[in-house]
């Protein structure tokens, strides 16, 4: 009886992000690193101390996957791919201490941001000199690729929804849904959301609204018949409106 065996790669190419920040920095790790090291080569790049550190595990548009909260276990166990990010979420504490059991009646040390950047051997100097964190060369690329990126993402959107007309018929094609044909009722932005979008008047009620979104019409159709994607899903041409009645 021959053996089979599953043979991975040794590393993985993660990008970290702390909490609350929208860019990173790509590395290259071990998979047989153990967390708690791995956290530890994390304190000097996010400024939390590695015994607060919260690990969260999102893959590549960002969705949480789990938690990687066994310190003993290794970056292998958990579902890791290149591509995939690694946020990183720290306590809240001041010199070891939860804020909440901070005597409020105490008055707090503050300084102006000017006063700060005048004092010398603090952590954002010391990050700095040796460009650490947001300001390594390598953070600054990143920043400046993700903002291309996205301004050609934009572009592409635009150049696009300039391509269509209202009225035209279309077929939207999206992954894990059934391909749906419909008319071209609108194109352009959406209030609140990021980008452009064409919205779709679908020839059966597999939409989500009815051209409307969060109480702002935007073409009108009946509930369940509309819908708003992206450009790059839509494809225009001579798609005629199906017979349902035929036999």
């Amino acid at each position: 009886m021959s053996e089979f065996q599953v043979v991975t790669q040794s590393y993985v190419n993660l990008t970290t992000i702390s909490e609350g920040r929208e860019y990173g920095v790509e590395k290259r790790y071990p998979k047989d690193i153990k967390i708690i090291d791995f956290k530890n080569k994390l304190e000097m790049m996010t400024g939390f101390v590695s015994s607060g550190m919260t690990l969260r595990l999102l893959n590549k548009d960002r969705q949480f996957l789990c938690e990687m909260n066994d310190d003993d276990r290794m970056l292998g166990f958990y579902p890791c791919e290149d591509g995939y990010y690694v946020e990183v979420v720290g306590s809240k504490t001041v010199l070891g201490i939860p804020i909440g059991e901070i005597d409020p009646n105490v008055q707090k040390f503050e300084l102006t941001d000017e006063e700060y950047a005048k004092k010398r051997g603090t952590i954002k100097e010391f990050k700095q000199k040796l460009k650490l964190g947001q300001y390594s060369d390598q953070f600054a690329d990143t920043v400046h690729q993700k903002e291309r990126e996205k301004q050609e993402k934009l572009e592409k959107e635009k150049s696009l929804i300039g391509s269509m007309s209202i009225g035209s018929r279309c077929k939207v094609s999206l992954v894990g849904h059934p391909t749906r044909l419909g008319t071209v009722m609108y194109t352009g932005e959406l209030t609140g959301k990021p980008g452009y979008f064409v919205g779709v008047k679908y020839d059966e009620p597999l939409g989500k609204n009815d051209g409307s979104v969060d109480g702002k019409r935007y073409f009108q159709c009946s509930p369940n018949y509309g819908g708003f994607v992206k450009p790059e899903n839509v494809e225009c041409g001579d798609f005629p409106e199906e017979d349902f009645d035929e036999l």
